[in-house]
């Protein structure tokens, strides 16, 4: 049988996990639950036994696979496969992963952060292939993304670069779950979104959110763009705000980064038609005309299985010169 990667995807919600070939075709992938609520040890003992499951289902064993690849929250120090913490896994402070893992399968283990590892899928087998300098930005619960310049993952001076959403966009701005305030995440991401909802809630507007989800607390993005295809007055003032953050963000990146392509992953990308054109718009606006005008912002193509491919990348890139 032909030698294969593991990738292991590691998210709050969910522990993703699969099997690839040297070309990338994914040959079996799985997914279980994280139940971070149960901290570190029952978490990583899921990620061990989800990967034993998935080699039973595929039919191969350790002699099979080259290598492991682990992508997870950050910040992570990625030499020394160390988690040094993670907001949405409770307890998660100085985790040596890379070891732990190691220990139980003798097996090369590469760690990356869940938004390079993405990066790095979309980039080799999704929407970046061809490109030279490729950004991809995910929007989500936050803002985070990657970035791949002259066919290298950039990282900066300890792994920790690009970390975008937690660029300044109004120095005054609501605080940010970093500790800033008036981060773009804070203003931009689904999780920015549900909390503007909720404030105009707060002030006696009157929309149909609330009557989507009659729970104040669980609104999310998603009610308030349930509400926007309705017709709901709110929900579509709150979406053209919505568009102007990403593209006043967008703008930021095109400036800094002056990539040939962007592509936009996250739970928000699935609404993309209600927010390209206004976005877009925006960032064309208030970015350099030198930098966007021939630049590709396209729908990321790998959706939820970006980091888990990616991760798989970084597997096999511990014992390839090239992918």
């Amino acid at each position: 049988m032909a030698k294969l990667a593991i990738g292991v995807d590691l998210g709050g919600t969910k522990i993703a996990t699969c099997l690839m070939d040297k070309g990338g075709r994914i040959v079996k992938k799985l997914s279980v639950p994280t139940q971070s609520k149960e901290g570190p040890d029952a978490v990583i003992s899921r990620m061990r036994s989800s990967v034993y499951e998935l080699m039973a289902k595929a039919g191969v064993t350790k002699n099979n696979v080259v290598a492991i690849g682990i992508c997870s929250p950050g910040p992570l120090d990625t030499e020394k496969g160390v988690v040094i913490s993670a907001p949405n896994l409770p307890g998660w402070s100085e985790v040596p992963l890379k070891d732990l893992f190691y220990r139980e399968f003798q097996l090369p283990i590469a760690m990356e952060n869940d938004a390079n590892a993405a990066t790095l899928g979309e980039y080799f087998y999704g929407s970046g292939r061809g490109m030279k300098n490729f950004m991809y930005i995910t929007v989500s619960t936050g803002i985070g993304g990657g970035m791949v310049t002259d066919g290298k993952l950039f990282k900066g001076a300890n792994g920790n670069a690009v970390e975008i959403g937690h660029t300044t966009i109004n120095f005054k701005g609501p605080l940010c779950g970093c500790g800033n305030k008036g981060c773009w995440e804070a203003y931009a991401s689904g999780t920015a979104l549900a909390r503007f909802a909720k404030e105009a809630i707060d002030k006696g507007r009157k929309t149909m959110i609330k009557d989507i989800e009659q729970d104040y607390n669980k609104i999310k993005a998603e009610h308030v763009f349930a509400a926007a295809k309705q017709g709901d007055h709110l929900a579509r003032e709150l979406l053209v705000q919505e568009a102007y953050f990403l593209g006043v963000g967008l703008a930021n990146m095109v400036n800094s980064f002056n990539p040939d392509c962007i592509a936009i992953g996250g739970g928000l990308s699935h609404e993309w038609d209600l927010f390209y054109e206004p976005m877009m718009d925006v960032m064309r606006e208030k970015a350099l005309k030198a930098n966007w005008e021939n630049l590709k912002v396209v729908k990321a193509k790998l959706g939820s299985d970006a980091g888990v491919i990616g991760a798989a990348v970084t597997a096999w890139g511990l014992v390839l010169t090239e992918v």
